[in-house]
């Protein structure tokens, strides 16, 4: 009797760290390795029509390519096929382009930037940005109201027009290694 009462101490004593650990979870870890001039592309679903994705990104490496550059972009975007790009889009990109050591403000071989895109239009670069060392993390939260899409991306924000039926979150990266960690997506309702 006494076993059997020890036994189910011990399986409650579990399930409730594994719940604790569950609960206690930052968030999904994306690798995103991406080989020379090829790219990555994860589209997640999202709660519902107003939501938040929040999360980190760092480059690790960068691949020597002849037709892009090592980036990653995080986007709230119109569902498209795997593969294809979405009709509307806004968000940010981080860039990272090969250079010379000797001439960089890190002192590194690699010059990391952060801009805003939305539907095609150029890349607004982030003041400062060029200034970071790759490798840095970089915390980002997306908000989707339905109408507009708000980038936080550090201390720097903006707000971009966006109007889409069916959102998802699109993760792309080419060229090179992204991680993102604490990656979560929360309903505003």
């Amino acid at each position: 009797m006494k076993i059997k009462s020890f036994t189910r101490l011990g399986i409650v004593a579990l399930a409730w760290s594994t719940l604790s650990t569950a609960v206690d979870a930052k968030g999904i870890i994306y690798d995103c390795d991406t080989a020379a001039d090829h790219f990555s592309e994860l589209n997640l679903p999202v709660p519902g029509p107003s939501f938040t994705v929040s999360g980190n990104v760092q480059l690790n490496s960068l691949v020597s390519g002849t037709t892009y550059a090592p980036l990653t972009r995080v986007q709230i975007a119109s569902a498209a096929l795997q593969g294809h790009s979405p009709d509307a889009y806004a968000g940010f990109t981080l860039t990272a382009l090969p250079a010379d050591a000797k001439k960089t403000p890190s002192g590194l071989p690699a010059v990391q930037m952060l801009s805003y895109n939305v539907n095609g239009k150029k890349d607004e670069t982030i003041p400062l940005s060029l200034m970071t060392k790759p490798g840095t993390v970089q915390n980002f939260t997306l908000s989707y109201d339905g109408a507009n899409v708000h980038v936080v991306l550090g201390k720097d924000e903006k707000s971009f027009p966006l109007k889409v039926t069916d959102p998802v979150v699109r993760l792309v990266c080419s060229t090179g290694e992204f991680l993102f960690t604490d990656l979560t997506i929360t309903s505003a309702q």
